[in-house]
């Protein structure tokens, strides 16, 4: 039994560390090689490695202090599972963290600094294992710590539906002004087919837009699905892992074998800004150009900078964003076709 330990101790970190490579170069198969490798650890490892410390305290004619043996099984494996939770994504790693923690602190803890008090022979070695728990611990729950704050993701939330407030009523308006110009058209009108086709191309902006949010919102959590009506619309105080930023990676940037929409959302972006800037005049332009910009930002590209660790709530945030703006720059222009027909009225 001692043989397979060792051998599933060599194996097991080499693929954790493989997969952990592949993850940082966003190769194919390292959530497969993450998974397996924990797995191996929490499952088979860690049992196996209790197994073999109480045959061998037996064979030494020592007590076995057992419930440091349970304890310590019990907190190794429930933390291993909301490793390979949280790396993956699946919900209810947070419970997992936090309750392993709880049993290390109050539990395991305790009984180890006591056997370490009763343990002469192995008192140093007992304390440096404990040190070194204590610090993992302390840095664990530090990284868990370093989330994007509640209060953040409140915020996000709140702008995001700012965003879509305005973008209903902006809508309504330019919806307001194609009626308008529909009416006081008189057979072929060159301005009503300009306004159309502006109105047409915003929609088809605006709907991919909203597919790309969906898609975010769903790949954070799947539950996410009962806050997404028929249409799209989205209820945002409702949504759960606020905080992922894994869902934003796959759609934005693409992962494992996922394509990203990035290249495709930033060029449909900058087609239906320059097509706004070929209908309407130059000093409506430098409007439209801030509204729907899509330049670098210091040393960032706009991708980056609106999507790069941003959480999921946080690109939700972004992307409602440049619906309003996009909705403002329709708006604006079709204004200016309203204008040109009263002039040719005139």
């Amino acid at each position: 039994m001692k043989k397979f330990m060792y051998i599933l101790g060599m194996i097991a970190p080499a693929m954790l560390i493989t997969g952990t490579v592949f993850k940082t170069q966003h190769l194919y198969g390292a959530g497969i090689l993450l998974v397996l490798s924990l797995f191996l650890l929490g499952a088979v490892y860690l049992p196996v490695f209790v197994m073999v410390k109480i045959r061998d305290t037996r064979e030494k004619g020592k007590k076995v202090n057992m419930p440091m043996y349970v304890f310590g099984l019990i907190a190794g494996i429930i933390f291993i599972a909301g490793a390979m939770f949280k790396i993956q994504h699946w919900p209810g790693a947070g419970l997992m963290i936090t309750l392993s923690g709880i049993v290390t602190v109050f539990v395991f803890i305790p009984i180890l600094v006591i056997q370490a008090l009763r343990d002469k022979e192995n008192q140093v070695q007992n304390f440096t294992i404990l040190i070194f728990v204590l610090c993992f611990l302390a840095i664990t729950f530090m990284i868990y710590a370093l989330r994007v704050s509640k209060n953040v993701l409140t915020a996000f939330s709140v702008a995001a539906e700012g965003h879509i407030a305005s973008t209903e009523i902006v809508e309504a308006r330019n919806t307001a002004y194609l009626e308008q110009l529909d009416l006081s058209s008189t057979g072929s009108d060159a301005v009503l087919e300009q306004a159309k086709v502006i109105s047409d191309r915003a929609d088809v902006l605006n709907d991919f837009i909203q597919d790309l949010t969906v898609d975010i919102v769903l790949r954070s959590n799947p539950d996410n699905q009962a806050f997404v009506d028929q249409d799209g619309n989205i209820t945002f105080d409702n949504l759960d892992n606020k905080d992922d930023l894994y869902s934003v990676k796959v759609v934005i940037f693409g992962d494992e074998g996922i394509p990203g929409k990035v290249d495709e959302l930033k060029q449909r972006i900058d087609e239906y800004r320059e097509f706004l800037k070929e209908n309407t005049d130059p000093g409506l332009a430098g409007m439209i150009n801030k509204l729907l910009d899509t330049g670098p930002h210091e040393e960032l590209t706009w991708v980056q900078y609106c999507f790069l660790q941003a959480p999921m709530i946080g690109a939700v945030n972004v992307l409602t964003s440049i619906q309003s703006n996009l909705r403002v720059a329709e708006g604006e222009v079709l204004i200016q076709l309203i204008d040109k027909r009263v002039v040719q009225e005139q």
